[in-house]
């Protein structure tokens, strides 16, 4: 009888632990269906979403007319995924012909195991559409922008220009680097437990949204005199460089800014032909670079001399301190307190008119307006 007791008794004590973790189990699974489904909704998505992003288009650079001198070229960006491939010798092969890369590149790509991986990125968008149509598994092929400048060489070391990642690296493509970016976009596609895609559950975008358009002073016919004028000089003077600033005098606007050798903005790291590369190094190749891209203009300090008088003439009508009617007399030299500043003609230009002096650049007649 006692036993009977017992045993009666540890049943039941048996039954409401087991009630009690039912109930507590039965709770839990309520707070976790009811106030927790969004988070786990949320990490079940991550864990079979796989993500591609979408470059945005970037801005572009237009100048003073609205003519473009900055834009966007469509290109494709190759990427392959490992749990996606099925046929990897044949991928291998088609991407190495196609795409005109090592099947040794080709293969450390595919085989790796990874989410996703990049073959090639800024490949032209009829080898990108001949790589869609093989319809290889586990190969993706989204489109992309890359930077195209109409005028290749024109500005270009004011302009600057991006690199494979669409960023800019000098110029006003860096400087302004925020507002031409834009926002990029996702692809979100989803897998099986593997990570191969699923096609009947199809692709999920989120639109990138493109940069804004820069609209300079600069303007292009302008500019593309003022380029002429500069290489005229160069090969004229025989000089290593020659740089231009156009100004509007009302304002101040840059109307043209010229640094001649400019380099091509399509091809911005090849270096000039007449320059030996087999010798350089890496280091001395990017150097040899950055002179290139160096704009001389806004970095290098120059002492105006002589093309300031015209600054001086123009002030001196302006405030009426000179007519063009005016008459002076230069004897070669000026004293100015304690030191005696010569004009560039020792023996010194004689009785001259004020647009004498200008044609002579005589200093002498300058410093008096002064």
């Amino acid at each position: 009888m006692k036993n009977k007791t017992y045993n009666r008794k540890k049943i039941v004590v048996t039954c409401v632990i087991c009630i009690t973790l039912l109930i507590g189990l039965c709770g839990r699974l309520a707070y976790i269906m009811l106030y927790q489904s969004e988070y786990y909704t949320a990490r079940a998505k991550e864990l079979h979403e796989r993500e591609r992003s979408i470059k945005a288009a970037r801005g572009r650079i237009l100048d003073a007319n609205g003519t473009v001198l900055a834009d966007n070229k469509t290109v494709c960006t190759i990427s392959v995924i490992h749990s996606q491939v099925t046929q990897p010798e044949i991928v291998i092969s088609n991407l190495s012909k196609i795409l005109g890369l090592s099947e040794e590149y080709v293969r450390k790509r595919v085989e790796k195991v990874s989410s996703i991986e990049r073959i090639k990125s800024n490949v032209e968008k009829e080898t990108g559409d001949a790589i869609r149509k093989l319809n290889l598994a586990g190969v993706k092929v989204d489109e992309d922008y890359k930077r195209y400048y109409p005028y290749a060489s024109l500005a270009s070391k004011v302009l600057g220009f991006t690199g494979g990642d669409n960023q800019g690296i000098i110029g006003l493509e860096v400087i302004y680097e925020e507002e031409l970016a834009g926002e990029e976009g996702t692809i979100f596609t989803v897998t099986d437990a593997k990570g191969i895609e699923v096609e009947e559950a199809g692709e999920e975008r989120v639109e990138p949204v493109s940069g804004h358009d820069l609209h300079i002073s600069l303007d292009v016919n302008i500019q593309q005199y003022a380029t002429q004028l500069a290489m005229q000089a160069m090969e004229t003077k025989q000089a290593e460089s020659v740089s231009i600033i156009v100004m509007n005098p009302q304002d101040g606007e840059i109307l043209a800014m010229v640094n001649v050798p400019e380099f091509d903005l399509n091809h911005p790291f090849e270096l000039p032909d007449t320059l030996d590369t087999t010798t350089l190094s890496e280091k001395e190749k990017q150097d040899a670079l950055n002179q290139i891209w160096r704009n001389g203009c806004i970095n290098d300090t120059y002492e105006p001399g002589s093309t300031f008088k015209i600054i001086t003439a123009a002030a001196g009508l302006e405030e009426g301190v000179v007519t063009t009617e005016d008459n002076f007399s230069c004897p070669g030299y000026t004293i100015v307190e304690d030191r005696k500043i010569r004009c560039h003609k020792i023996a010194g230009h004689g009785a001259e008119t004020f647009v004498e002096a200008i044609e002579n650049s005589c200093k002498q007649e300058f410093m008096k307006m002064l």
